[in-house]
């Protein structure tokens, strides 16, 4: 890594360097070395300042055994839930990646992660969707409208040949903004809708990215052969999912499960590892099949693993440095 000094880079830079077609094969790639133990994870895992009201701050890092790079994420959640007070604009980043030479022990980027975490985590579930989803996949729904699903629909569409995408949300004016803008930039036909049972009628695939605390998706509302893949903070899916999906997978059961509405599911006994069919990494290294028929239904729920986001900067900076972009901090 030859820089004399910290590089930064700020979102609008990220967005010049972060392709989204590449952005699917990094995050795969990233689960296959999460799966065959190329990771060194932080200890412990997360370090947080968690107070009742406000914003809590979290850091996760870890250290690629593939490159000698390693990283934390920064970033602050609202302890209430939600998306950000509109009234206050944000004055910085709320979330950031500070890369490090393994080899030297510099600092070497400090980058804002809104977009290319958006990006990692749209990257993941088209991987997951890609390994999951029938044949001839064109028709999807994306829940939510927000800073993710703004780049879910165009990864996702990198991915499969979208003739048509459904979007809903907690307001009409959220989803009717996101068809007509994300529509208009991608070229892709995207449909606003009133409701959730609308958006997933006849649906292939379903992203869904939430903040909402309370699950709003009915199992009745899911046909066959449907691929569902849940990122929210919370339950987005009725408990019912859970156990009457053909294939309940996670990306890692050993983070996922700390997700809070699996922690409860753990806790009341309702679930158990037995439910679980598979890890993403499992069914992508062939341990265990994919889907095996056109009218299997299956759930996966997924975390996000911190390998993917260390892995992402990692292309982000190189790819900065190659082409000259970027703010030089020096020494």
């Amino acid at each position: 890594m030859a820089t004399n000094g910290i590089l930064y880079l700020s979102n609008q830079d990220v967005k010049k360097v972060l392709d989204l077609g590449r952005a699917i094969e990094i995050t795969e790639q990233a689960l296959r070395d999460h799966s065959e133990g190329r990771v060194i994870w932080s200890t412990p895992e997360d370090l947080a300042i968690k107070p009742d009201q406000g914003w809590q701050s979290w850091v996760t890092g870890c250290a690629l055994v593939t490159s000698p790079v390693a990283g934390f994420r920064i970033r602050s959640i609202k302890a209430a839930g939600g998306s950000r007070d509109p009234s206050r604009p944000a004055r910085g980043p709320r979330r950031i990646l500070v890369l490090s030479d393994r080899e030297g022990g510099e600092i070497c980027a400090i980058i804002d992660e809104d977009w290319c975490h958006a990006v990692r985590t749209a990257a993941a579930a088209a991987v997951a969707c890609r390994l999951l989803g029938r044949k001839g996949s064109s028709i999807m729904a994306m829940l939510g409208a927000g800073d993710t699903a703004r780049a879910a629909v165009p990864v996702m569409a990198k991915a499969f040949p979208l003739k048509e995408i459904r979007v809903t949300s907690r307001t009409p004016e959220s989803r009717q903004n996101y068809a007509k803008e994300i529509g208009e930039e991608y070229d892709l036909n995207i449909r606003s809708v009133d409701s959730t049972e609308e958006a997933l009628k006849g649906a292939d695939l379903v992203v869904s990215a939430t903040t909402t605390s309370t699950p709003f998706v009915k199992d009745n509302w899911l046909g066959e052969g449907i691929t569902i893949y849940s990122i929210g903070k919370h339950q987005e899916m009725d408990s019912d999912v859970y156990k009457k999906a053909d294939k309940f997978v996670v990306d890692s059961w050993e983070h996922c499960k700390n997700k809070s509405d699996l922690q409860r599911m753990l806790k009341e006994k309702f679930l158990s590892e037995k439910d679980l069919y598979a890890e993403l990494p499992e069914i992508l290294a062939g341990k265990k099949p994919a889907r095996q028929s056109e009218r299997e239904r299956i759930f996966i729920r997924a975390i996000g693993l911190v390998n993917q986001d260390i892995a992402m900067a990692d292309h982000i900076y190189r790819a900065a440095l190659e082409k000259g972009i970027g703010t030089q901090l020096p020494y």
